[in-house]
C-alpha cells in the first residue's frame, strides 16, 4: 500500500451473520458458534504493489472476560485479491455477551488505518428443535394429497403450524416447503419446488392457536410432485434476527396418478 496517509473503512462482514443495518447487535448463529465465523475484508484502495511492498492486515476481535482475538496476515503485491477470508476459530467464541470486530492495515511506509467497529452477540443458549410438526389438514388418512384431494392440489396446498406457546407476540415465522421424488422426502430435491413462506409479525392469536397458510402458485411449487412424490414442511421462529425456536420436518406424501384401463396411466390436475 503507497503511503497516502490513514484511511477509515467500512465495519467489516461476517459470512452468516446479518449485516449491522439490519441486525446491529450481530446475533451468530449457533452453528457458526460451533464451527468458528470467516470475517471478510475487501481488498483496500492502492494496496501494495510494487517489489518491496507489503501491507499488514490485523483482524481484532474483543469481548469482556476473554483474551482478545488478534489474528496478523502480511501481504505481497502477488498476495492481492479481491477480498480476504480470515478465520476465527470457535476456542474465541465461548462466552456469552456483546463483542466488538474490526480490523487495521499497516502499509509499506507504516501509516495506520483503520475500520469501525461492529458488534457480534454470542450466546450458547440451546434452540428448542423439536417444535410440533406442521399439519396437512386436507391430507388423507394415509398422509396422501393426491387426485381427491379437496380443494383440488392446484388450488395449492394448505399448511396449519400449530399453536406457538411460549414464544412472543411479534416474533416472526419462517415456513419452508420442498418438493421430492419419493415418498419420504428423500433424495435430492426437485429443483424450483422451494418455497419460504414468511409470517412477519405472530399475532397473539398466532400463538394461542396457530395459523393457516397455502402453498401455491400450482406451478412451480406443486406440479412437478407426480408420481410416488412428496413434500417436506418445516419452520423456524426468530426474535428480531435470533432463531429462538425450530420445528421437527412434517412430510406430505404425493401422487397425481390415476390408473388407466388401457394400462395407460395419467395425471390430475392442469
Amino acid at each position: 500500500m503507497a503511503a497516502t496517509g490513514p484511511l477509515t473503512f467500512n465495519a467489516p462482514k461476517v459470512n452468516g451473520v446479518a449485516d449491522p443495518d439490519v441486525d446491529p447487535e450481530g446475533h451468530i448463529p449457533l452453528e457458526l458458534l460451533r464451527t468458528g465465523i470467516d470475517v471478510v475484508v475487501p481488498l483496500w484502495p492502492e494496496p501494495a504493489k510494487d517489489p518491496g511492498e507489503r501491507d499488514i492486515l490485523t483482524v481484532r476481535f474483543e469481548q469482556p472476560g476473554q483474551e482478545p482475538v488478534k489474528i496478523e496476515n502480511t501481504y505481497l503485491p502477488e498476495d492481492m485479491k479481491s477480498e480476504f477470508i480470515i478465520h476465527i476459530v470457535p476456542e474465541y467464541l465461548q462466552n456469552n455477551g456483546v463483542g466488538e470486530l474490526w480490523y487495521d492495515l499497516l502499509d509499506s511506509a507504516d501509516n495506520p488505518s483503520f475500520s469501525f467497529p461492529r458488534k457480534l452477540t454470542i450466546d450458547h443458549t440451546p434452540i428448542p428443535s423439536d417444535l410440533k410438526e406442521a399439519e396437512f389438514p386436507h391430507a388423507n388418512k394415509e398422509g396422501y394429497l393426491n387426485c381427491d384431494t379437496d380443494p383440488p392440489l392446484w388450488d395449492g396446498v394448505t399448511i396449519k403450524i400449530p399453536a406457538l406457546s411460549g414464544f412472543n407476540v411479534g416474533d416472526r415465522c419462517e415456513v419452508l416447503w420442498k418438493g421430492y421424488s419419493s415418498l419420504n422426502g428423500s433424495g435430492p430435491e426437485i429443483s424450483g419446488t422451494r418455497k419460504n413462506v414468511i409470517r412477519p409479525n405472530l399475532t397473539d392469536q398466532d400463538v394461542r392457536e396457530g395459523y393457516s397458510l397455502v402453498i401455491e402458485p400450482y406451478d412451480p411449487h406443486i406440479k412437478p410432485m407426480v408420481d410416488n412424490a412428496s413434500a417436506t414442511v418445516g419452520y423456524k421462529v426468530y426474535r428480531g434476527m435470533k432463531l429462538v425456536g425450530e420445528s421437527k420436518v412434517a412430510v406430505v406424501k404425493i401422487d397425481r396418478i390415476i390408473p388407466g384401463e388401457d394400462g395407460k396411466d395419467l395425471a390430475c390436475g392442469p
